[in-house]
């Protein structure tokens, strides 16, 4: 009967094999055979508890299988259970050392729990026992990322391309570690394939290959716009699809308070809470009730005790279920559900796919469309979002009348500023910087640099690189095009009120094209340093000219390369612009970007508006903003 069992399942009759299962149990309910394949089915189908109850009796009665203690192990771990599973991933590999696949479940298991040099080694041994196995190399990589060793990751990712040339998953994970590593080899090609393989996704939304790839990585290259809202809506439908049937829709509920519900996996010191730490307790609680709902981890530090002690209630859901979340939210009465993640890493969006408020809002955290059906409008700014750039978005679209983003206009700047030799900077000579995260740099933009150095004599690129092999690739591309590599510094990670003053060491920041810099470009025009940017097509393109307009310093937005080039060499050699425009920054508390109390009380008209138009039985519609 199992011989019977397993080849149901193997046709994909799992409804039949779990009926023949359930038979041999209860004629025979010691055998261990249908206690394990019976837990798996039921893993399978999203019955956790009677999974880990069956296949618990199966290790008891069998445990010196390692088969049925590695996929026990496999079974703890996606339940979160990461002691246990653990325990049971080490038994099995004990039992039988030369099997690849437990030492990949262990290696699973022991990335789950952080112990990422332990993991590597796991997956190096089940590697070296099947070294064509592709999921292996991909996990391999994945870990030689995190633990910052990226030219190996980018090798682990070559093999498993080259193995399996027609998976998008691993073509962008490949992609995405050499732009971490600035190793900017075969760029082109691999840009070419991306389109090739987005245009696929595009043709066949449901296409499995995609389940893993995010939309996003659309506007990280250049890419046409009517690509990235294909492959945008690709990713929302499949969202809404996995998250089933929404929750039935609420009545009004008149009360002297809107309900707002703020969505984050980012309530930690994260740049989104960098940017909203004074927001919250500025809502006007007379006429708002502020939850937030946190999806992300607890790191104990001052921007999650300040999140939580700002708003009236603070909700951690990041173990629950979408849709337990969702009806949690449903039951808390929430008028207006704000989504601050977008398709980031961590995001959420199924609970939004369940509707499970009146009105939702995407802001803030995610600088591009979630696509038509999970959001009924975004936050915008007419930069980011232009009108005639509407159709770029499935949202209906909400123009504020400065730029889209909060700050913390309470941010605190270290009084102690560093001289700029503590900082390996040049006493005399022009300083450039860009504190972008280094996967923003293209070959595009840092031949541009170069270009500006070389009509500058005297002055320094100032970068913020953590990685040692970035710093490497860096520094050879600047040989390559002429410029001595002593001529690029490197900054190290430093606490906030550290970064924001050694800021004020440099002259001039410059921004990246495709991604532009966003609360990095806010620090730089806190710390009253003049941000240089390019406007682009999409909105992550066009942050930048969104900030340096709301700092009062539009001019600063070029709008071809030859300018920014022009302007960045012009603003080295003429010290009175440059003043003139520190000048402006200077007065930060009468510039729009950091008047937080004004940007909130705009918001607030925002959301009075959309719930107006909701009471009114109105669908949402695109509106601006009044000052």
């Amino acid at each position: 009967m199992i011989e019977q069992a397993l080849a149901l399942i193997q046709s994909g009759q799992t409804a039949e094999a779990e009926q023949l299962l359930r038979r041999q149990l209860h004629s025979s309910p010691e055998d261990v055979d249908a206690l394990h394949y019976l837990g798996l089915l039921c893993h399978q189908s999203g019955r956790g508890q009677e999974a880990r109850a069956l296949l618990a009796q199966a290790v008891e009665r069998a445990p010196d299988s390692a088969f049925l203690r590695s996929n026990y192990a496999e079974v703890l771990r996606a339940q979160g259970e990461l002691d246990a599973a653990e325990l049971h991933a080490r038994a099995a590999v004990r039992l039988d050392p030369a099997q690849p696949n437990f030492l990949f479940n262990l290696a699973t298991v022991l990335q789950a729990r952080g112990l990422l040099a332990e993991a590597l080694t796991a997956g190096e041994q089940a590697l070296a026992l099947n070294p064509d196995w592709v999921e292996a190399l991909a996990l391999n990589a994945g870990l030689c990322f995190a633990l910052e060793r990226l030219d190996q990751a980018v090798e682990f990712s070559r093999r498993a391309c080259a193995l399996r040339p027609d998976d998008p998953a691993l073509l962008i994970a490949l992609m995405r570690q050499r732009a971490w590593a600035c190793d900017w080899r075969g760029r082109a090609a691999d840009v070419a394939k991306l389109r090739t393989a987005l245009e696929r996704w595009a043709a066949a939304p449901q296409d499995p290959a995609f389940a893993a790839v995010n939309p996003f990585v659309a506007f990280e290259y250049p890419l046409p716009a009517e690509l990235r809202r294909a492959v945008t809506q690709a990713y929302c439908t499949r969202v809404l699809r996995a998250a089933g049937p929404a929750l039935a829709p609420r009545r009004a509920q008149p009360r002297a308070r809107l309900r707002l519900g703020y969505v984050s996996a980012d309530f930690h010191g994260h740049p989104t809470m960098h940017l909203m730490r004074s927001f919250f307790r500025l809502h006007d609680r007379s006429r708002f009730e502020v939850y937030a709902y946190s999806i992300g981890a607890d790191d104990a530090s001052a921007y999650r005790k300040a999140a939580a002690a700002s708003v009236d209630r603070f909700i951690d859901i990041r173990t629950e279920g979408a849709r337990a979340s969702a009806e949690r939210i449903r039951g808390d009465g929430i008028d207006i559900l704000i989504d601050l993640k977008g398709f980031t890493h961590e995001a959420r969006p199924e609970i939004f796919a369940l509707r499970p408020a009146p009105l939702q809002v995407a802001w803030l955290g995610y600088p591009a469309s979630t696509g038509r059906g999970l959001s009924d409008y975004a936050i915008v700014d007419a930069i980011v979002a232009p009108p005639e750039r509407a159709a770029d978005y499935g949202e209906q679209l909400v123009w504020m009348p400065h730029s889209y983003q909060v700050n913390d206009y309470l941010q605190p700047i270290a009084s102690e500023l560093p001289a700029r030799a503590a900082l390996g900077l040049p006493e005399r000579g022009f300083v450039y910087a860009c504190f972008n995260q280094v996967y923003k740099i293209e070959p595009e933009v840092f031949e541009a640099w170069m270009r500006i150095l070389a009509r500058v004599p005297g002055s320094v690129l100032w970068l913020y690189a953590s990685r040692s092999v970035a710093r490497e690739h860096l520094a050879r591309a600047a040989v390559e095009l002429g410029v001595d590599p002593a001529r690029l510094v490197f900054g190290e990670t430093l606490a906030k009120p550290q970064h924001l003053a050694r800021l004020t060491q440099a002259d001039l920041f410059l921004d990246t094209f495709s991604i532009n810099a966003h609360t990095s470009a806010s620090d730089a025009l806190w710390a009253g340093l003049p941000v240089l940017t390019r406007a682009g097509e999409a909105f992550a393109a066009r942050v930048g000219a969104s900030l340096v307009a709301a700092a009062g310093l539009p001019q600063l937005a070029c709008r071809s390369l030859a300018d920014y080039e022009h302007t960045a060499v012009r603003l080295a050699q003429e010290p009175q612009e440059l003043r003139h425009l520190r000048q402006t920054l200077a007065a930060r508390e009468r510039l729009p970007l950091f008047d937080t109390p004004r940007f909130v009380r705009e918001l607030e008209s925002a959301f009075d508006a959309m719930w107006r138009r909701w009471l009114a039985g109105q669908p949402p519609e695109s509106f601006a903003v009044g000052e």
